[in-house]
């Protein structure tokens, strides 16, 4: 929380901002009130922010670079949530804030909490070897920390399948993935520890070892354990070719010489873990909030998921985060996959955070993430 001297800065600012044709004692009485209850600080902070936020999107919008819903947090208020555009391009049905995205490499934040999840429980340990819970694993000296903080040194599994998945028609499964792994042992590329790859493969992994370690079908334990308690209502796992269908979906476009076409899905569409969750964007405000009132995962288990995983590198890896170390100090992850784009930014120096979730994929015309949260630390 902000100290009496700083919300008294803060305060005079606002006033200062909105409030010149007030009389003294009125501005006054508004500093006094931020004093008595600091809780009503986040009142002025939407009153002085949320017009320069945005004219940000709108202009984006407006120039065709911005397709999507955006959520503005800082101390724990929402100072701005809105959606622009459409949901689906043919019907033109609007997006609205549980208009459901592909989260895409998002998605890889959930699949580390579920993780760790099942640690605070007692269930496994991020140490143990990966070899200790799922059956016939070939790497015995991989644990679960190298899969989590991307230093496992593990194969791409889309290159894998290309060499073993024959029938491209039919969409792979995460178990799938596993036989390919188990039972070629394709090599990896480093000793587990020894350096850093970004790998979605380890992602992969991991919602099969939550499977192994709770009993639970992947997306039954997200359902059950995670997006039910928090409120996610729009939330879900999905997988193509799983006979699931997905309710308020956000269809994913992508830019070709005559428009936007949905973008196509193709065999690897069926696998989760490092993709293929769904959520809107006041899910993803549920789940902020969860993660900041240690809802689920309690502080010294949420503090895990910030730890970085390699000693030396200033853009570091967590658990299920990037990491910008050094005097910006960011905790982050984006995410592309089939025409959507995910952004979510964390700012512990300024308690801020900023999502965005796009469904329409234009290289050179799509939102460029760091300059907008800066314009936002502006305003």
């Amino acid at each position: 929380m902000l100290k009496k001297g700083a919300i008294i800065v803060l305060t005079i600012i606002v006033t200062s901002l909105l409030f010149d044709a007030t009389p003294p004692q009125s501005q006054a009485g508004i500093m006094t009130a931020i004093e008595d209850d600091p809780h009503k600080l986040g009142t002025y902070l939407r009153i002085m922010k949320a017009p320069g936020i945005d004219k940000i999107f709108t202009h984006l919008h407006h120039k065709k670079r911005f397709n999507g819903s955006v959520l503005v947090m800082q101390e724990g208020e929402t100072l701005y949530k809105k959606s622009f555009g459409y949901a689906n391009m043919r019907t033109k049905e609007n997006l609205d804030e549980h208009s459901a995205f592909q989260l895409a490499s998002v998605s890889k934040i959930f699949t580390a909490y579920a993780v760790v999840l099942l640690q605070q429980e007692g269930k496994l340990n991020i140490e143990d070897k990966v070899a200790d819970h799922i059956k016939g694993w070939p790497y015995d000296n991989m644990s679960i920390k190298n899969l989590l903080n991307h230093r496992s040194g593990m194969s791409r599994y889309m290159a894998v399948a290309s060499w073993y998945w024959k029938n491209w028609r039919k969409d792979m499964s995460n178990d799938d993935v596993l036989k390919q792994f188990i039972r070629h042992k394709p090599p990896i590329f480093f000793r587990p520890d020894r350096n850093f790859n970004y790998c979605n493969t380890n992602y992969v992994i991991l919602a099969s070892l939550v499977e192994e370690v709770s009993g639970m079908p992947f997306e039954e334990f997200m359902q059950e354990r995670i997006f039910t308690p928090l409120e996610m209502k729009d939330a879900m796992i999905f997988g193509r070719g799983q006979g699931m269908e997905i309710p308020h979906e956000a269809e994913g476009y992508k830019a070709g010489r005559r428009g936007y076409y949905k973008a196509p899905n193709d065999y690897i569409d069926g696998v989760w873990g490092d993709k293929n969750m769904f959520a809107s964007i006041s899910d993803l405000e549920k789940f902020d909030e969860g993660l900041r009132k240690y809802k689920l995962l309690d502080e010294e288990h949420t503090a895990l998921l910030f730890e970085p995983g390699s000693k030396w590198r200033k853009y570091n890896y967590g658990l299920g985060w990037r990491l910008k170390r050094g005097e910006e100090n960011l905790i982050y992850h984006f995410g592309w996959w089939r025409g959507y784009r995910t952004c979510y930014i964390k700012d512990p120096t300024n308690d801020l955070t900023l999502i965005i979730l796009t469904n329409r994929d234009h290289p050179g015309l799509n939102v460029d993430y760091w300059k907008v949260y800066k314009q936002i630390l502006d305003t």
